[in-house]
């Protein structure tokens, strides 16, 4: 294992994150479903970007990509992060419509899957990349999002609360290849 994954592992652990190995996309499909069946997940949304992927859109037909009525309040959010940075064990994914960005923030349970080539030192190696995803004009709300452990908040008298305004609990499925 390389240092930078080392230092993504550590820093990503420190925020809350956890961080669970993976070879390849057949464990990863496991694991989710694992986690499901372990944690009584119910209602799950997959971002559109992973759902077109195979075996991903095959093995998680059942799951919507948005939000409807009927699940707004879905348990789980399935994604795969574009990158993650070492430097704070964060993930970073191009959102490039709203839809995309709602399974990374709304559900209590965010799993991202990540790949170990697309772990960077810091924000500035990828700030070219950065720009270019907002500079675009083809995509209707080009955002980035950038999640580093569970959602935390404190209100005046310093309670802290976990998952206000974003996941509650964020899983990192870190693959070797996807």
């Amino acid at each position: 294992m390389s240092r930078l994954t080392e230092r993504f592992i550590e820093k990503a652990i420190l925020a809350g994150a956890e961080v669970e190995p993976t070879p390849g996309l057949d464990e990863a499909i496991k694991q989710v479903k694992d986690f499901f069946k372990r944690n009584n997940i119910r209602s799950a949304i997959i971002s559109p970007e992973l759902k077109r992927r195979d075996p991903f859109g095959r093995e998680f037909s059942d799951l919507e990509t948005g939000l409807t009525t009927g699940s707004l309040w879905v348990e789980a959010g399935l994604v795969a992060a574009d990158y993650g940075i070492a430097e704070t064990g964060s993930v970073v994914h191009f959102d490039r419509n709203d839809e995309e960005k709602n399974v990374w923030t709304l559900p209590d349970i965010c799993i991202c899957l990540l790949e170990r080539t697309k772990i960077v030192p810091g924000l500035e190696s990828i700030s070219a990349e950065i720009s270019g995803h907002l500079s675009q004009t083809k995509i209707p709300s080009p955002q980035v999002s950038l999640i580093t452990g569970p959602s935390r908040t404190s209100d005046i008298e310093s309670q802290l609360t976990i998952g206000v305004h974003g996941p509650s609990q964020l899983v990192i499925l870190l693959m070797d290849e996807m």
